[in-house]
């Protein structure tokens, strides 16, 4: 592999607090869009710029041959034949540990199923020599991941379906999460605490939990394992035979269990309600911890393994018929390897259902392994009895959104507070020994405002309770979209839900209005006066599209905040919320549909899931009443598995893999048509004619005139066969609005993607049972199309040329940013590449760039390919050598404000390497899909002048799985005032749409001294967009080599 490992002077990570520098808006200069001012959480500490790992790590080493999921599907093994084939992996699995051991490395875990792999500890350092042996395809670090019923179940249409005789029965569902309490009465168990104790023990250490005591497995829950064990993150992993969940209202602390049991529940509970198929059979796999929000990366490998092969005897004919993950990492990519091992489970013929993720509406922000295309992404919509309540003052009203774990709502009225007292009480947040902020009583009578960071939304609810307040409200830390409901939280503890007062949530903006005007005023709550907001989305469910694929993600919603069983407690269900509640609503929903119709395929029971949603969901409906949600935030709708079950038509993307048309992303300087097939199914016993009608989403999209769809208007599909048909775009360029998103400042804000986005459902009706939908989405970016006449420049004895560059587009003008060419890098060959499933990211540089602006300096980066989001997964790290002694003194680098999938925010920041304090100065000036990127600073906050002479080198990291450097331009010299050649004459407003402008190169006097390094001049283009090629990069920037001059 070509990995280009840091040298010693970045092997150092280190801890650093947020310093909020105030710069001048629009300071970081001439040419550049994204000038404001970050505004940074003051409780983030800013991390260290990323250096090679030290010290050991877990690694998964991949071999040659396939795993029994693709063998036996691509071959067609029987039993007998898929015993022997295991037998074949494991001899080679045995070959390559007894190798790895002696490079020092220690087998922590094997799987064969969904991937053929063995996971190794291993020291960094020895990571070349393991990859070195034979019969490795790979070896890359693993990742870990995060955890993510009455009135919902006859919601969605399941009493419906369970009416009519399907329930489950004889299907199987695993479930991949933090264990089952299987003694709880939900899942048919005693239901008393004497079982439960006899099951778990009295502690978090007790020996019970590893043990089967008799008691496992039961009727209900059919086989499981507990791959992490009681003490992991803590200590290593220590996997035993008994998944039973760990029950916070039970176990003392540091016991954060329970996410499997409401999950679990919901899917198949039985008592006091029903799950939403609670005829089927569970598999308990424990993959999260007991006492965090972790899951194990190695865990969940092997529990895939397990979902497919749960006795483990080599034959996969009683794997588990649908597998539900309720976790997930965001902005998911497909070289994730759980999503590839996930990939290989629908194949074996498992349906996979996921969930899109908590992380809000973010463009490209749905994580993984739910954005893999074969996986169901579950979106979480409101819950039917959902309201959003009015906290009203004299001079403000804010709306806010009760919390389910809460007391239930009741009218409250009080003099609205918020104590200033310090930290602590600004938040709620108890210290870190577990002292309330606030003296017993000290808000006695109190509506109590908090602010939302560092502790769980519960603990601060909990606090104002033990303070006297009446009630206990939260707003919210970050900026939200215009209309944007507050977000929602999962109960993150004290004791057992409900807690003693309600708790509710409010935007930024609404708190910011409270705390100007209302502080001191009489702040009112009434039930009497909440709008419902049944048949809308819950704000903090993820958004997509796709990273990897820039298709529609979520898939589906459901509602996700239902009453369901808490570990520990026997009998009680409390309120889950989170897409980890909306997930097991789709999951139940699958196995109600393969009770019914054993044959479906997964792709089939995907189709007709998404068919036959409901597609009438909204936003808001007090901020934005009316407003739809789009498709990348709710795919084909919000789940009716009764209609599913009933419908006798499916339809899906001929050449995809689910019932939605992706059409992409397309950065278009011209006219543009784009094509997909619908594949049409008739389960019917005689032939059907069907009416085909596209529509959009939006009727402004429509109205625009700049995308046009075209389908048949009918077609007739036999008895039990099939058909296909054309859908066509027309998109008319001139006609696209003006793109204005960024990855800096507007990186977050996913109501500008519905501003350029375009979508709608096309329907195909035919008739009773036979009516169903497919969504369709395209971004378009209206873009310029700049390229200069050459790209060699001599200059002429006078010292200066000129260059033309000529806007190819009709539609747009170019933008261009002038850059002094100071590095390059030629392109990593195809070979080295990640695939899906292989875990690294690979950045590939290409052009290094800088140039004075005002009083900043500016880095241009341009790479091979481009990523859908800046965040990830590319730091750019650039070490500064202000005075040339050979010790770098600050590194510019590039991350996510607030930290991973916090804000959507790409920002810039500085560490001084001598104090290893790290400031956020500025937003990252990059676009979406786009190779390119500027890192601009203030000078002085590097240390240098216009006549400062410095060295530099540019660093690039794999942010998102692996922190290891991929490429890199070393050692070059600069200085800002006095560049080698200078490029000049562009208008400001870029080279006109169709026309040309002359760029006049000239050498500057001193500038061969002065600037050594610079060759030429980098010219990175805006609006320019991204074309795909082995070369993505090209249309976006073009380096000029310059020779001669004085």
């Amino acid at each position: 592999m070509r990995f280009k490992f840091s040298r010693a002077a970045l092997v150092a990570l280190f801890a650093v607090a947020a310093v909020v520098a105030f710069a001048t808006p629009g300071a970081v200069g001439a040419g550049a869009v994204d000038d404001l001012v970050p505004s940074v959480d003051s409780s983030w500490n800013v991390p260290a710029p990323l250096g090679s790992r030290s010290g050991s790590l877990n690694v998964v080493v991949t071999l040659a041959d396939p795993p029994l999921a693709v063998a036996t599907k691509e071959r067609g093994l029987s039993p007998g034949q898929q015993r022997q084939y295991v037998d074949s992996l494991k001899g080679k699995q045995d070959a390559v540990s007894a190798q790895a051991q002696g490079v020092g490395a220690r087998e922590i875990a094997r799987v064969d199923t969904a991937l053929n792999a063995v996971v190794f500890e291993v020291d960094s350092s020895k990571i070349a020599e393991l990859e070195s042996l034979p019969s490795i395809v790979s070896v890359r670090p693993i990742s870990d991941y995060a955890l993510d019923l009455s009135e919902t179940v006859p919601y969605i249409g399941a009493t419906a379906v369970q009416n009519s005789g399907f329930d489950g029965t004889g299907i199987r569902v695993a479930v991949l999460d933090s264990g089952v309490d299987y003694t709880h009465r939900s899942f048919g168990g005693a239901g008393t605490a004497a079982a439960y104790a006899a099951a778990y023990g009295a502690t978090i250490a007790d020996p019970k939990t590893t043990t089967r005591d008799g008691l496992f497995p039961t009727a209900k829950v059919i086989e499981g394992f507990d791959f992490v064990g009681e003490g992991w993150p803590t200590t290593a992993l220590a996997p035993d035979s008994d998944p039973i969940d760990c029950g916070r209202a039970t176990i003392a602390a540091p016991c954060a269990g329970g996410h499997g049991s409401h999950v679990s529940d919901i899917i198949a509970g039985v008592a006091p309600a029903k799950g939403v198929a609670p005829g089927a059979k569970l598999y308990a796999f424990k993959v999260c911890s007991a006492r965090a929000t972790s899951c194990s990366g190695v865990a969940l490998l092997q529990a895939v393994d397990a979902a497919l092969d749960p006795n483990g005897n080599g034959d996969i004919s009683d794997r588990a018929d649908v597998v539900n993950l309720s976790l997930g990492s965001s902005y998911g990519q497909k070289e994730d390897d759980l999503s590839a091992a996930l990939a290989n489970s629908v194949l074996a013929g498992a349906v996979v259902v996921a969930s899109a993720g908590n992380s809000a509406d973010r463009p490209y922000i749905a994580g993984s392994p739910s954005t893999t295309p074969e996986v169901i992404s579950v979106a979480q919509t409101q819950v039917p009895s959902a309201l959003l309540f009015r906290i009203v003052t004299s001079a403000h009203t804010a709306g806010a959104v009760h919390q389910p774990w809460s007391a239930a709502p009741s009218l409250v009225a009080g003099t609205l507070a918020y104590d200033t007292s310090n930290a602590d009480t600004r938040r709620g947040c108890s210290s870190a020994g577990g002292a309330n902020p606030y003296a017993a009583g000290s808000h006695t009578g109190q509506v109590l405002l908090m602010d939302r960071g560092l502790c769980a939304i519960s603990q601060k609810v909990a606090n104002a309770a033990t303070a006297g307040a009446v009630a206990a409200v939260i707003a919210n830390n970050v900026s939200q979209a215009p209309g944007d409901l507050p977000p929602t939280f999962s109960f993150g503890g004290p004791g057992l839900p409900p807690l003693a007062i309600a708790g509710y949530t409010i935007t930024l903006a609404d708190g910011n209005a409270f705390k100007a005007s209302s502080l001191g005023l009489t702040a009112t709550i009434d039930p009497a006066s909440a709008a419902p907001l049944v048949m809308n989305m819950v704000p903090s469910s993820s958004r997509g599209p796709s990273y990897s694929y820039n298709a529609i993600k979520p898939d589906i919603g459901a509602p996700g905040a239902s009453v369901s069983a808490e570990a520990g407690t026997g009998t009680v269900g409390t309120a889950f919320g989170g897409t980890s509640g909306a997930a097991p609503m789709v999951a139940g929903s699958a196995a109600l549909l393969l009770d019914k119709a054993p044959g479906l395929s997964p792709f089939e029971v995907k189709s007709l899931l998404m068919n036959t949603a409901e597609t009438n969901i909204g936003l808001n409906p007090v901020g934005l009443p009316g407003v739809l949600a789009p498709i990348t935030r709710i795919g084909g709708g919000e789940v009716r598995v009764n209609r599913a079950a009933t419908s006798e038509t499916a339809a899906w993307d001929t050449d995809g893999t689910g019932a939605s048309l992706s059409f992409g992303y397309h950065a278009l300087a011209d006219n543009e048509m784009l094509r997909e097939k619908v594949t049409v199914k008739n389960y019917g016993s005689s032939a059907k004619t069907y009416s085909v009608t596209p529509s959009f989403r939006f009727a402004n999209d429509a109205a625009s005139g700049a995308v046009t769809i075209d389908t048949p208007s009918s077609i007739q599909v036999p008895a039990g066969g099939t058909h296909q048909f054309d859908v066509t775009l027309r998109i008319d360029a001139s006609k696209l609005p003006t793109w204005d998103l960024n990855g800096g400042s507007r990186g977050g804000d996913g109501y500008r993607l519905q501003g350029v986005e375009f979508d709608g459902y096309i329907t195909i009706d035919g008739g009773s049972n036979n009516n169903v939908h497919v969504a369709w989405q395209v971004l378009p970016h209206k873009s310029a199309e700049v390229r200069v006449d050459r790209k060699n420049v001599p200059l002429g004895r006078d010292g200066m040329a000129s260059v033309k560059l000529r806007n190819q587009s009709n539609v747009l003008d170019g933008r261009v940013d002038v850059f002094s060419l100071t590095g390059e890098s030629g392109q990593i060959k195809k070979r080295f590449q990640p695939r899906p499933g292989d875990n690294f990211a690979l950045v590939d540089l290409k052009s290094v760039g800088v140039r004075l602006s005002g009083s900043n300096i500016q880095f241009a980066v341009d790479t091979y390919g481009a990523r859908a989001h800046p965040n990830y997964p590319a730091e750019f790290d650039i070490y500064i050598d202000t005075n040339r002694d050979g010790t770098d003194d600050f590194v510019v680098f590039n991350l996510e404000n607030g930290g991973f999938a916090a804000t959507g925010q790409n920002v810039v920041a500085v560490a001084n390497l001598a104090t290893n304090a790290a400031s956020v100065l500025a937003f990252t000036d990059a676009d979406l899909n786009s190779g390119n990127a500027i890192l601009g600073v203030p000078m002085a906050a590097v240390g240098l002048t216009a006549g400062t002479k410095f060295d530099f080198s540019v660093y690039v990291f794999d942010n998102y799985f692996t922190g290891f450097l991929t490429d890199a331009v070393e050692g070059m010299t600069y200085t800002l005032g006095t560049p080698r050649f200078t490029g000049t004459g562009i208008p400001a407003t870029g080279v006109p749409k169709g026309g040309s402008s002359t760029m006049i190169v000239q050498s500057v006097a001193g500038g061969e001294t002065a600037s050594p390094s610079q060759t030429g001049l980098l010219l990175m283009y805006r609006d320019a967009g991204y074309r795909g090629g082995p070369d993505a990069s090209r249309t976006e920037a073009e380096a000029l080599t310059v020779s001669g001059g004085r």
